[in-house]
């Protein structure tokens, strides 16, 4: 979003849900014109070129708005109602398996979604207390950033990072407050609720369950849900000094698309494990500023051999990986908070082949270190590392990006 900005919107648009392929397509939130600030239109774009597709919702276009609650109720609106984006959208993510697109005003303390499935523009709005996340013009309130992880929840973030949010989509939704996110020791004085360098921009979220938070300010942390610890693991490479990162969405190959609030000259595509940004070379034709972006895409998502992993094997604070990415192909694997014992350290690649099987004794219960090196002839790209204790129960499960 901006450092505070936003997306949304509707129509019945063909996204393949999670289970399946990954679309090549994403929401947008941009104004009417570019160059404006007005973040209130909803448009579709193709993330292989960054053309825009359709608009999906323009207030202008003074089209009935039908709106529900949560609840189900039809809710009462006349003539003086305002668009359902008029405050400007702050956050957005795209629902797959609902096919429903959510959004968040940026003065407003209320969830709400466009239900893409309606012949009618329908907006479901849910007013529950716990998405409420106080006084909305104090600008650190404000829900700048969402997305759906793997999970198949949702994920809101103010922009100070001090509330993580979560909601459910079934037909009793629950939404929870998660509380604020933890920098984590490696963060290097990067920190996450550092308004200078980690407000604003937006969510996207891989198939291990992490969230990834990409700044306006072009830091990215990786974020452990379960813990709600944010790993700082850079900042993305070559993008131009005036760009700003407001929208994020994960396109059909991996790469992140970003685009910017700001800038309107060009889109960029980031590789994730290298954040190395790539121009996709619109050279400024039909490009628009754009507050936030939404589809349902999972980075590190390969069907055929990296398969969605269970929420309770994934990271969390007993056990931690540093560097991550690894630098030289060596990490460290740290133990903290695991009982004294024997733990087998395994790491696989992509297709599943073991590269280290590693026997560690943890003498005493504290902080112990084990450096890991990969074996000559390893590659760069994306592996997986699970450690087990001596019953050989899953007690940490998560990603190493090796350089």
């Amino acid at each position: 979003m901006k450092k505070a900005i936003l997306p949304t919107l509707l129509l019945s648009t063909l996204f393949l849900n999670q289970a399946g392929a990954q679309s090549n397509k994403a929401f947008a939130i941009t104004s009417e014109a570019k160059g404006s600030y007005n973040w209130t239109v909803v448009r579709e774009l193709d993330l292989s070129t960054g053309e825009v597709i359709r608009t999906l919702f323009n207030p202008a276009d003074n089209k009935p708005v039908a709106y529900e609650a949560a609840a189900g109720s039809r809710l009462s609106v006349n003539a003086g109602t305002p668009s359902p984006t008029y405050s400007g959208v702050a956050a957005a993510a795209y629902d797959s398996k609902h096919n429903r697109l959510y959004f968040s005003q940026m003065w407003m303390n209320e969830l709400r979604y466009f239900d893409l499935n309606s012949n009618e523009t329908k907006v479901v709005v849910n007013n529950d207390i716990n998405y409420s996340t106080g006084v909305r013009n104090d600008e650190s309130n404000v829900i700048t950033r969402m997305t759906f992880a793997a999970d198949g929840n949702g994920y809101a973030l103010t922009n100070d990072g001090n509330q993580l949010i979560r909601f459910t989509t079934g037909d009793n939704p629950v939404v929870t407050n998660l509380g604020a996110l933890i920098d984590s020791k490696n963060n290097n004085g990067i920190g996450v609720h550092n308004q200078c360098t980690s407000w604003g921009g937006d969510m996207v979220a891989d198939v291990y369950g992490n969230l990834y938070l990409i700044t306006y300010k072009s830091h990215v942390f990786k974020i452990n849900i379960q813990t709600r610890v944010a790993e700082h693991i850079g900042t993305i490479k070559n993008l131009p000094a005036a760009f700003t990162t407001n929208g994020a969405a994960v396109d059909a190959n991996g790469d992140v698309f970003v685009s910017s609030a700001v800038n309107a000259e060009n889109y960029y595509k980031v590789n994730l494990s290298t954040l190395e940004a790539t121009l996709i070379d619109k050279k400024g034709a039909g490009i628009y500023n754009t507050s936030d972006l939404a589809n349902a895409n999972l980075a590190y998502r390969d069907t055929k051999t990296a398969p969605l992993v269970a929420a309770e094997i994934l990271g969390n604070d007993a056990v931690s990986i540093y560097p991550n990415p690894a630098i030289n192909k060596t990490f460290t694997v740290q133990f903290s908070k695991v009982p004294a014992g024997t733990y087998a350290v395994e790491l696989t690649d992509a297709n599943g082949r073991r590269i280290i099987a590693q026997t560690v004794t943890v003498a005493v219960k504290g902080i112990q270190s084990e450096r890991m090196n990969l074996p000559k002839g390893a590659s760069a790209g994306l592996y997986m590392i699970k450690v087990s204790n001596s019953t050989g129960k899953a007690v940490y499960s998560d990603k190493v990006v090796v350089q």
